[in-house]
């Protein structure tokens, strides 16, 4: 039989890998649940995509200081939110000019 005793083998790539995946999960799942709030306020509560923008940014603040995420969930979370603002902002120059 082999020399093998239970609780003496090397985990820590197997520690690192689960970690990150968790992590990202983590990230995914939060991410997916802001987008279908903002969509689902904007479309079915008809409360107004800035209204529904403010809302969202609001959770996902709240989201990260509840799962103690990092600040570059923060970042991601200010980032959509100016581009989603930005983007609106266009759009609405842009039905201006037409």
């Amino acid at each position: 039989m082999a020399d093998y005793e239970r609780g003496t083998m090397n985990i820590a790539e197997q520690s690192r890998t689960f970690s990150s995946f968790i992590g990202m999960s983590v990230w995914f799942g939060g991410l997916t649940i802001l987008s279908v709030l903002f969509l689902s306020l904007t479309f079915a509560a008809h409360a107004g995509w800035m209204v529904s923008l403010i809302i969202t940014t609001i959770v996902g603040i709240l989201m990260g200081l509840a799962l103690k995420l990092k600040a570059s969930w923060y970042a991601t979370v200010i980032g959509f939110a100016a581009i989603c603002f930005l983007s609106a902002i266009v759009a609405g120059l842009v039905g201006m000019m037409l």
